[in-house]
């Protein structure tokens, strides 16, 4: 007797890789990348703060290691995810470098704030494949997407409040994860209205950990 099993595969994962959350639930999830701009982390950090809403950084090395103070705050109040010292391709890194850049940022946010990092994993650029998919695996990290994005990356190309809560508004759906880049302050500034308007449509802020 042949007996034939169908394995069910979450729409939010690929392997390890979530790109959002439950389609039927209006839990939606706040993460920035990078990091960059000091003043302008500070002021999402405070209106988060202020909201009482969770996000996730995943903050690239070079602004890991010259912001202690700052990086101490957001491992306190809210979560620090992993997302490379060198801020590369990844894929184009040989494995052994990968598995030294992975444990150089753990190590200095272990040296940094007494704690280990959370082992959730962006890649740079969104870029990744089956290699160092399999070695995120295999150091228990998880590996979140985004499916809202805008052109918000480009410091000296700042789009404006409007341009940035338009893309958010329209973008967003049950179980998006948002993906906010730190280095512009229309994001900075907008985040607030950006909170309040979601929250009018019934939409709720939730942790990265509830996805898994």
């Amino acid at each position: 007797m042949l007996i034939f099993l169908i394995l069910w595969i979450p729409a939010s994962a690929e392997g390890k890789r979530y790109y959002h959350g439950d389609r039927s639930s209006k839990h939606i999830y706040l993460t920035f990348d990078d990091g960059h701009s000091y003043k302008n982390t500070t002021k999402i950090l405070d209106t988060l703060k202020e909201k009482k809403v969770p996000a996730t950084f995943f903050i690239e090395g070079e602004f890991l290691v010259q912001n202690p103070i700052l990086i101490n705050r957001i491992v306190e109040e809210q979560t620090l995810g992993n997302h490379t010292m060198c801020h590369k391709d990844i894929t184009k890194l040989s494995n052994l470098a990968f598995r030294k850049d992975i444990s150089e940022f753990e190590q200095n946010v272990v040296k940094m704030t007494g704690k280990s990092v959370t082992k959730y994993f962006r890649p740079p650029m969104g870029k990744i494949n089956s290699a160092k998919q399999a070695i995120l695996d295999e150091l228990g990290y998880k590996v979140f997407m985004w499916d809202v994005s805008y052109y918000d990356y480009v410091y000296f190309d700042d789009k404006g409040i409007d341009f940035a809560l338009k893309n958010i508004m329209k973008q967003t759906q049950n179980g998006s994860i948002i993906l906010m880049h730190t280095l512009t302050k229309s994001n900075a500034d907008v985040l607030g209205i950006a909170i309040d308007r979601l929250r009018e449509k019934g939409f709720i802020f939730s942790n990265l950990s509830e996805i898994i």
